[in-house]
C-alpha cells in the first residue's frame, strides 16, 4: 500500500519458459485481492522503458500510461527509464 487507497505492484517477474500458462494473471489476480481487502482502489505499477513483455501484460489487465520517471535502482551512470502505469481496482 502506498496510501489508504492506492497499492503498488513492486516486482512481479516469471521464468520466461513459463510464460502462456496463466500463472502472472494468477498472480496479479491474488495480489490484487489482498490489496483490496487493505482497501486500495487505485493500483500503481512500473515497467521499465523498452520492457516488450511487461507492457503488453499490464496494458492487457486494464493498466494505463500515466507518465515516466528515472528508474527506482538508477547507480551513477545510469538512465533507466521507467513507465508508470495505474488502474481502478
Amino acid at each position: 500500500m502506498i496510501d489508504d487507497d492506492k497499492s503498488e505492484v513492486y516486482v512481479l517477474y516469471l521464468d520466461p519458459n513459463r510464460r502462456r500458462e496463466g500463472i502472472g494473471t494468477k498472480l496479479l489476480n491474488y495480489l490484487t485481492d489482498i490489496q483490496c481487502n487493505k482497501g486500495a482502489r487505485e493500483q500503481w505499477v512500473s515497467v521499465l522503458k523498452g520492457n516488450d513483455k511487461g507492457i503488453p501484460f499490464y496494458e492487457a489487465k486494464g493498466f494505463h500510461f500515466m507518465h515516466e520517471k528515472e528508474a527506482y535502482s538508477n547507480v551513477e551512470g545510469e538512465d533507466y527509464i521507467s513507465l508508470r502505469y495505474r488502474r481502478d481496482i
